[in-house]
């Protein structure tokens, strides 16, 4: 995945919107990757570093995470993060609740995703994701936001509302071009999704900067042990 830190960090330290005095001050900079799937649910889904090796670590370690992650991405202000924040705080068993819901959305889109990439059917993973639909309203208006862009000018009076721009943005991809034009980062591991907008759809990468140089190098490292080795060089 591609991160925007070089200085490996706990969630724990990586994530200082963990109180309200902290929240507006470190939105911007304290999430320890870059956005690069493409789509707010995309950005969500890569939100798990590292899968399946035995560094994986996932970003979403509780409800403040979650929150941070919102905010960091855009999909609420501030304003609306310190009221969740708050009803976390009054009921942690209920905030438990919604993040478990999130595991679950991520890990349910992870696989639309996948197998959108290998034309599989995705008729047997709908019915999730629409139980999750029913629950929401219409899309609220919008805010601006520094420094660009806009965010959802959300309530703060749901715990679940982290969850609700994920699902919007989800279904306007599911019904969309783009949904044929997803691709993964080749990185051994990585893995991050991503809409891929190249004309031939030769994104390999999350970040040619990032995974893609240090795939480089791994590869160039092992092909000179392979040399090395071979005996043409004793």
């Amino acid at each position: 995945m591609a991160k925007g830190i070089s200085k490996e960090r706990s969630p724990a330290n990586a994530i200082i919107l963990t109180t309200e005095a902290h929240l507006s001050a470190n939105a911007q900079t304290s999430w320890p990757h870059r956005f690069i799937g493409g789509a707010l649910c995309l950005d969500f889904v890569n939100t798990i570093d590292l899968p399946g090796t035995p560094k994986e670590r996932n970003l979403l370690a509780d409800y403040d995470a979650l929150i941070a992650w919102s905010v960091a991405r855009g999909a609420m202000p501030t304003a609306t993060a310190e009221k969740l924040l708050r009803l976390a705080k009054a009921a942690p068993t209920e905030a438990g609740n919604v993040l478990a819901d999130a595991l679950a959305l991520r890990g349910t889109i992870r696989q639309l995703a996948e197998t959108a990439q290998t034309h599989g059917e995705l008729s047997p993973l709908l019915p999730s994701i629409n139980a999750h639909l029913a629950h929401l309203t219409f899309p609220p208006r919008l805010l601006s936001r520094e420094p660009g862009g806009a965010s959802y000018d959300l309530p703060g009076q749901n715990l679940a509302e982290p969850l609700w721009p994920v699902l919007w943005t989800l279904s306007t991809l599911l019904v969309s071009d783009d949904l044929g034009k997803l691709g993964s980062c080749h990185a051994h591991d990585c893995q991050a999704i991503f809409i891929d907008h190249t004309n031939n759809r030769s994104r390999i990468w999350c970040a040619s900067d990032l995974c893609g140089n240090r795939e480089r190098v791994r590869r160039a490292y092992r092909a000179k042990q392979v040399k090395g080795t071979s005996p043409d060089s004793r």
